[in-house]
């Protein structure tokens, strides 16, 4: 993906997206694959993942991605705002439920996945551990050490972060068995949602796709990885594969 630099966006119009660069960050990837589904332009500005992104905190008064600016409103950094954004820009194609008993349904679901405590911020916990593992040099902790900072990380919080990924995984396969048995393909109602759309891009967690349609770095690769110890129903990737081949694009971009 080409990434504009900061001073170059932030006094364009319309929407400016920052995102992480060089690896497939699941928030990121996910806000990204919101505005290409409903074809909503975008300037791609770079973020530096683990870094203190002086520029963009100058710009948006937030050093993580994603963030979405647009026009001159208050930046959004949330994956709800994020949604409701898109949706207010551009009604159709829907990805958020008409009726109120689907979006809460669908809403939860994202909560669980995407939000604090949830799948991915207990396997970030543990992508943590693992690069701390992976080295002594005190130069290249520099990331896990901000990360750990950040999110939370302990030994104790990694011993739970497993069984907290298990029983939102076991939920989660639950729901499409329950959704099959109905005649649905999809987490919500008949048709494509953002919930959806975030579990294509939160699985790459569990089970990252093959290099050919996710050039991740090897390392990131290995961390991503889920232990043999969690258990991922089949059902969870072929969902994952289905909403990828029907709704969009491959291969990844970062």
């Amino acid at each position: 993906m080409d990434y504009a630099r900061v001073e170059d966006a932030r006094d364009k119009t319309g929407l400016r997206l920052a995102l992480t660069m060089g690896v497939p960050g699941p928030w990121s990837q996910a806000a990204k694959y919101i505005f290409e589904y409903k074809n909503i332009p975008f300037i791609a500005v770079g973020q530096k993942g683990g870094r203190d992104n002086p520029e963009l905190h100058d710009w948006t008064g937030h050093r993580n991605a994603p963030v979405a600016v647009y026009q001159d409103e208050a930046p959004r950094v949330g994956w709800y705002e994020i949604i409701m954004l898109a949706e207010r820009i551009a009604p159709e194609p829907g990805l958020v439920p008409r009726t109120s008993a689907a979006r809460s349904e669908m809403f939860g679901l994202i909560t669980e996945i995407a939000s604090e405590g949830g799948f991915a911020w207990q396997r970030r916990l543990r992508l943590i551990d693992m690069l701390y593992a992976a080295t002594d040099d005190p130069k290249m902790r520099q990331t896990p050490d901000a990360l750990a900072a950040r999110y939370g990380h302990s030994p104790d919080a990694v011993d739970r972060a497993e069984a907290i990924c298990a029983d939102i995984l076991a939920m989660l396969a639950d729901r499409l068995t329950a959704q099959a048995s109905r005649g649905s393909e999809y987490f919500v109602g008949e048709a494509f949602t953002a919930a959806d759309l975030y579990w294509a891009c939160f699985s790459q967690l569990a089970a990252p796709m093959p290099e050919d349609l996710n050039p991740m770095p090897p390392l990131l690769r290995t961390t991503y990885q889920a232990p043999a110890t969690l258990p991922l129903d089949p059902i969870l990737i072929a969902h994952r594969d289905k909403m990828y081949e029907r709704h969009l694009s491959l291969p990844l971009d970062f």
